[in-house]
């Protein structure tokens, strides 16, 4: 982040200035997006459930690609901050509060995903998609008939099949993905993070799906995902998290249902 710092030419009385001017650019693109795009920008003051609200959303207004809705909201971050000494101050990591942005989408190759992007240095950027929703839509491309009750499938005409689909799902270009999400909500990567790209890596890795027999048990909700409904096959679940801004910064990718990209900028 000195490193960083330095290049630009940004001194630590003028620092606080600088993050402000950059959260201000984030945010100002998310209302403009919002805007150009006729979908809504909403702030909430206290905890709201999201996914619900944007699925709402979604259904109400008919929404069939793109942009459905940006939610902002103030949580806790790891930023940074000055640390006073004897001789020149430095940085250093700290717990912080900042605006968080929600990007809500319904992309036409995972479903509704959302990324969610931290507007103070160092940009933390997570990006969700859902497998199931991804192996949805491979089974519709191929005219293959299934029986869906929210996230779980309750029967599937070639389960072989579809589980082989689903195998691939890991193996998908992720890093062309994560960044095609990234460039569409962080306007810094085509200005102050210009020459900068997020790094990514995963982080708890979960992505084989898992297949059911007939003699499972009902189908149930877990943290690990699992489902027993006969003749059902849980899809992969990606989360990958990112970092990005600095050629040196690190990221965190994590793989589940639900999938994640987290990025930061200049460390």
């Amino acid at each position: 982040m000195e490193v960083f710092l330095t290049l630009r030419g940004v001194l630590f009385k003028d620092l606080k200035a600088f993050v402000l001017k950059q959260a201000d650019q984030l945010k100002a693109h998310a209302q403009t997006m919002a805007a150009r795009a006729g979908r809504p920008y909403e702030y909430f003051e206290s905890p709201v459930r999201k996914d619900q609200r944007a699925r709402a959303i979604a259904t109400h207004d008919q929404i069939t690609d793109g942009l459905i809705c940006v939610f902002a909201t103030v949580e806790p971050c790891r930023s940074f901050r000055l640390a006073y000494a004897h001789g020149r101050p430095t940085l250093r990591p700290a717990w912080r509060k900042c605006l968080f942005l929600y990007f809500y989408f319904l992309d036409r190759e995972f479903g509704v995903c959302h990324v969610r992007v931290q507007t103070w240095f160092p940009f933390t950027m997570q990006v969700y998609v859902n497998g199931h929703e991804w192996l949805a839509r491979q089974m519709d491309q191929r005219g293959l008939r299934y029986r869906r009750l929210e996230n779980a499938f309750l029967w599937l005409e070639d389960p072989g099949r579809v589980q082989r689909l689903a195998d691939r799902f890991a193996t998908l270009d992720w890093r062309a993905v994560l960044d095609r999400f990234a460039g569409r909500v962080n306007p810094l990567l085509r200005d102050e993070l210009k020459g900068y790209r997020y790094y990514w890596a995963t982080y708890r890795p979960s992505t084989r799906p898992t297949s059911c027999s007939r003699a499972a048990p009902p189908c149930t909700r877990s943290t690990r995902g699992s489902c027993g409904t006969p003749r059902c096959v849980c899809g992969p679940r990606t989360c990958s998290p990112s970092s990005a801004a600095s050629s040196t910064a690190a990221s965190r990718a994590r793989s589940s249902t639900s999938g994640s990209a987290a990025g930061q900028g200049p460390a």
